[in-house]
């Protein structure tokens, strides 16, 4: 009998030994940067801003369409777990004459699988659809489903074709928006966008990649008509405390979306030293409410399209 309690023992103790390693590289652990490996250079963004001649944006409007729950131990790595919200937005940039959409959310949260859903504003997804009806360009920062669904699913996607920018990488990877389909021929003799570093859409307004979260990352930076900055970061972060750490979600998020750390580590860095050389300059993560409250209340943006 005691020959066996000890076997039980030391047994425990192997499992506990190996839970325990295991935890660090997966949910602790975040790799750090070495050499500035993420060249975002602001002065050749504002050239681009300015190459288009025209009125730039008056406003920035914003719809939350949907909200799902995170554990904070899921957002960045060695967080607790506790849950925090993790809102889904789409943002509207209006001209005078004319409007882009930026995002276009998701349809619906049946069918999601793995995932903590708090709310559904089918109102703010209407909104969505009409603004995307409107809309001169449609553009999304990444291919997830919860940033390309009002797309994919929407009634008259095939009308919007002309309108709908994603780019090559984004078009090149339909696995990373699962698990929703493009519709069946829709697609089929469509023409992404294909660019370098920056693109120039629209007076004010440079699309600039950032692959790693996902190979179609992209973020939007938009210079108002007031002169104030705004750079979306679509989710090269999901909030602000990956950036101000420079510290990424764990591995075991990361492998589930396929994420390459070591270039989302890079741009948190680059992020990071931007935040403190141009502290104006405003940074909007693709998931985080307190930036969004404040963006509200400085009237940044706007609620509602």
């Amino acid at each position: 009998m005691i020959g066996l309690l000890r076997f039980v023992f030391k047994t425990a103790v192997v499992l506990i030994l190996l839970v325990a390693a295991g935890y660090y590289p997966l949910v602790l652990h975040s790799p750090q940067p070495e050499e500035p490996g993420y060249d975002l250079d602001m002065n050749a963004v504002r050239q681009a801003a300015a190459s288009l001649s025209g009125s730039k944006v008056q406003d920035i409007r914003v719809e939350q369409v949907a909200e799902f729950s995170f554990a904070e131990a899921m957002v960045m790595a060695g967080e607790a777990w506790r849950g925090t919200p993790i809102p889904i937005y789409s943002y509207k940039l209006v001209f005078p004459k004319r409007s882009i959409v930026v995002d276009t959310a998701m349809s619906s949260v049946k069918g999601i699988p793995g995932f903590m859903v708090n709310s559904f504003d089918e109102g703010a997804y209407q909104r969505m659809l009409k603004a995307m009806n409107d809309a001169e360009h449609i553009v999304i920062t990444h291919e997830h489903f919860d940033h390309i669904g009002g797309i994919v699913d929407h009634p008259r996607v095939a009308e919007l074709l002309p309108r709908i920018q994603l780019t090559e990488e984004q078009f090149a990877h339909p696995d990373r928006m699962m698990p929703l389909r493009y519709p069946e021929g829709v697609f089929e003799n469509y023409q992404p966008l294909r660019y370098d570093s920056l693109h120039a859409l629209a007076p004010g307004v440079v699309l600039i990649k950032a692959p790693g979260h996902t190979p179609g990352s992209q973020m939007v930076y938009i210079e108002l008509a007031d002169g104030r900055e705004v750079l979306l970061l679509g989710d090269v972060s999901w909030q602000m405390r990956n950036i101000h750490a420079v510290r990424e979600r764990p591995l075991f998020i990361t492998a589930i979306v396929r994420e390459n750390r070591t270039q989302v580590i890079d741009q948190f860095q680059a992020l990071n030293a931007l935040q403190k050389r141009e502290p104006e300059l405003a940074m909007v993560p693709g998931h985080d409410g307190e930036v969004m409250k404040t963006m509200l209340e400085r009237g940044v943006f706007k609620a509602g399209f």
